[in-house]
């Protein structure tokens, strides 16, 4: 009698979850570094002297701030040196605005990527959240170098709370842009509105005046301005003679976590529009 033949067995290698997640974590690590040097070239182009001049193109808003308090003959309301104070302003809404810009646009300008294998939504706003990283530190670090070659002397009273405001800078800058760029894809309104909402930053968040200065009535609206928190907040930690009742941490904390979990909990959302 013949024995029934039994089916070949195969052994196949398990796949652990730690590996599974490595590999997905390489691939999207190899995506986010790609946009990343995509984004650099269409921003910057192939060369150095565009990399650079893209840099130094924020010292022209300080030079601006620096010409209006000269033409208008306003003292520094904090310290004697005009430009230094005019920097504690630009610096924060520098770094707030091309943040805010350039993270709006990532649909605008990368969702044909999404046509390509393993391109996720999450990836192209990583990418452009690390540039803007990088890029804003070296604007920090080009804007103090030049006023202290001009002669400026930089000294921060507390260098922590200095670059916790330049940090809430970006992350602010980060949370409009996802806000507004996501709902953007949606209503074409709302990057409009995005848009505007450069310049009536620049006008109502304290860059060229102290907030803590303005009219009670004047002062209750702005205290409700993410930017002008920031903003005053970092000159409370520049300058160890300034002290500020308009600054509220704790309300400044209240917002920017609001803003930042909209911003997160919208990224899921575009998905579905893409």
């Amino acid at each position: 009698m013949q024995r029934p033949r039994h089916a070949p067995t195969h052994h196949v290698r398990t796949r652990h979850a730690t590996e599974t997640w490595a590999a997905a974590s390489g691939m999207h690590a190899r995506v986010v570094g790609a946009v990343i040097m995509r984004d650099l070239q269409t921003r910057f182009g192939t060369g150095y002297f565009g990399f650079l001049l893209g840099l130094l193109i924020p010292l022209g808003h300080l030079t601006v701030a620096i010409a209006v308090t000269t033409i208008l003959g306003r003292p520094a309301p904090i310290g004697t040196d005009v430009p230094i104070f005019l920097m504690t302003g630009v610096l924060p809404f520098i770094i707030w605005l091309y943040g805010h810009r350039q993270i709006m646009q990532t649909m605008l300008q990368n969702r044909p990527l999404l046509h390509f294998p393993g391109v996720d939504v999450f990836d192209l706003f990583l990418a452009r959240i690390i540039v803007e990283i990088v890029t804003s530190t070296l604007v920090v670090l080009i804007v103090m170098m030049t006023l202290s070659m001009m002669g400026h002397e930089i000294y921060i009273a507390n260098p922590t709370g200095f670059l916790i405001g330049l940090a809430l800078s970006w992350l602010l800058g980060v949370s409009t842009g996802l806000v507004f760029g996501i709902l953007g894809t949606m209503w074409s309104f709302a990057f409009m509105l995005g848009n505007v909402l450069g310049p009536l930053m620049w006008v109502a968040s304290g860059v060229l005046f102290l907030a803590d200065g303005m009219p009670n009535r004047l002062r209750d609206i702005l205290v409700y301005n993410p930017l002008a928190q920031i903003i005053d907040g970092l000159r409370v930690a520049y300058f160890s003679e300034y002290w500020s009742s308009f600054y509220d941490p704790l309300l400044l904390g209240a917002i920017m976590l609001s803003l930042t979990a909209i911003g997160m909990a919208l990224v899921p959302v575009i998905r579905k529009f893409t």
